[in-house]
């Protein structure tokens, strides 16, 4: 069910209540400093009569000086707007078309949630008579005279910022536009609709980093609610409305339409900027996603905050979701998923998503265009003579089971039976590749063989946390639950402190309070 959404079934429109508290999504995250300076305390300058901060009003005026010529400024017609989950690289896209002359692009307006506010309050006014008792009309399309209210409206609000900013459309990248996304084309029959995507499991890892006390924002709240204690579930939920909905109105209005997956803008940003200029019959503009890092813009306001401390487009948060446990995600709602991820040309979430040593691109294959640039990892690195060499990290691994005696390790078989003969591998990766160490259990009782070739668990990890575990400056566990290590156990999934990750921490001679095994002789 989509929430807040104008919509228009058997010739009724309904209005999305908008009379509740904002989302905390939209609170003002720099309130709290903005107080401090509003009082003059702490050091802080205070502000001017206007309420502006000192640093504040240079930023704006060195942003966007005053056109002499505006006052009068022309109504934009085609404006742009920017459908999308959050968590997707908007903010980014933002910054792109901000820099282009053409286009103004302030920090998230709720400009849609202010339109369905208005046509609410005409419906109202119109309707407060007719005995209905109702916030519906009966019309099979919005009221002519509600929407010239709702456009005046908005043009007035917007025509004074392009007469400041002294350009001549407007951009709004606020997150409930993709709710109200038919409101937005009747509106304007112009307006020019981006579609922006993000692979899932790299959204729901984004929504996670930025919410490590709880996830909540960023439009989560709901979602949260409804899968309380599984935040992949929460979060991929989320994810899959908005897809839903964003492809829905796609296909409604495939004229209109452009779509930008976020792995195409951060891996070839120019020729991704390029193919979007061309379809909002904007002038080229070369080296725009460069300059954007260059060039201010309006900082008050939602919007991502980290890429303010950011010098230029990057692929190293692409494939971050290789580390979500897709097992968290239930069947139903990982089938949507990956209906939506196939139409967008993503990689499905298969039982086999967390079985990789590090980010993969989330695309498929066949999706990247040849001029992408995107890296290919190999499956490790080599020394200078051919030959595979092992990451510090894992040669340290190597030393430490290396240490143990053959009794000691027959002791470790003794007290865990069932990793008798069986095979585990140890992964470390680093900016080089990938090193990877596989050792074998001797077997036990009445078991000559080794068990099969397949590892019954792979542990994988960077080569910073391996050496902070090994050197006793980090917890096994605690790196297990943060997903800074991984242990892919094929015997028992299930259970965090296995006996293979007990077996492993004695290998490597990691601290750890010994195990009761009444009947059973303990390794020494």
């Amino acid at each position: 069910m989509v929430r807040n959404r104008t919509t228009r079934k058997a010739g009724i429109l309904r209005y999305a209540l908008v009379s509740a508290p904002l989302p905390g999504r939209y609170r003002p995250a720099n309130g709290a400093a903005h107080s401090r300076y509003r009082r003059g305390s702490e050091g802080f300058p205070a502000a001017g009569p206007d309420g502006t901060l000192p640093f504040m009003t240079d930023v704006r005026e060195q942003a966007h000086p005053v056109c002499e010529h505006t006052a009068q400024a022309g109504v934009c017609r085609d404006p742009v707007f920017i459908l999308t989950a959050s968590r997707s690289g908007s903010t980014l896209l933002r910054f792109i078309l901000d820099t282009h002359p053409d286009f103004a692009c302030p920090p998230e307006t709720m400009i849609t949630a202010a339109c369905v506010s208005l046509l609410r309050s005409s419906d109202i006014l119109e309707n407060a008579g007719s005995g209905h008792n109702r916030l519906v009309t009966e019309s099979a399309s919005l009221p002519e005279a509600a929407l010239d209210t709702v456009r005046d409206t908005v043009d007035r609000i917007y025509s004074r910022y392009l007469g400041r900013r002294g350009k001549p459309r407007w951009c709004d990248k606020s997150l409930d536009n993709l709710l109200n996304a038919e409101l937005l084309a009747e509106l304007y029959p112009q307006a020019r609709f981006i579609c922006l995507y993000r692979h899932c499991m790299d959204v729901i890892a984004s929504g996670a980093e930025c919410s490590p006390w709880g996830v909540s924002r960023f439009g989560f709240d709901p979602y949260v609610a409804e899968h309380p204690g599984n935040t992949v579930a929460a979060i991929g939920s989320y994810w899959a409305e908005c897809a839903r909905t964003i492809l829905g109105f796609e296909l409604s209005h495939p004229d209109r339409c452009h779509r930008v997956r976020y792995e195409d803008l951060v891996s070839a940003p120019e020729e991704t900027a390029a193919g979007l200029l061309t379809f909002l019959g904007a002038a080229p503009m070369p080296g725009i996603t460069t300059e954007c890092f260059q060039t201010p813009h309006e900082g008050d306001g939602p919007g991502d905050e980290k890429i303010w401390f950011t010098t230029r487009v990057s692929t190293d948060t692409l494939g971050r979701g290789f580390r979500v446990p897709a097992a968290a995600l239930p069947q139903q709602l990982r089938e949507e998923i990956n209906a939506s991820l196939a139409t967008l040309g993503y990689r499905a979430v298969t039982d086999d998503w967390n079985n990789t040593a590090r980010p993969v691109d989330p695309r498929r294959p066949e999706t990247i265009a040849a001029a992408d640039g995107s890296p290919r990892r190999g499956a490790g690195h080599r020394g200078a003579d051919g030959e595979a060499a092992l990451a510090p990290a894992l040669a340290a691994i190597e030393r430490r089971i290396g240490s143990r005696s053959p009794a000691e390790v027959a002791g470790c078989v003794i007290r865990w039976p069932a990793l008798a003969a069986q095979s585990v591998t140890l992964v470390v990766t680093d900016d080089r590749g990938i090193s990877e160490l596989t050792w074998t259990f001797p077997p036990g009782p009445g078991l000559a063989e080794p068990a099969g070739e397949e590892p019954v668990a792979t542990m994988i990890a960077g080569s910073e946390v391996w050496q902070a575990v090994l050197d006793g400056r980090a917890n096994l566990i605690t790196e297990l639950r943060q997903g800074r290590l991984r242990c892919l156990n094929r015997r028992d999934a299930y259970r965090l402190r296995s006996d293979e990750v007990h077996a492993l921490a004695w290998l490597l001679g990691l601290a750890q309070v010994p195990l009761a095994h009444v009947g059973s002789a303990a390794p020494a």
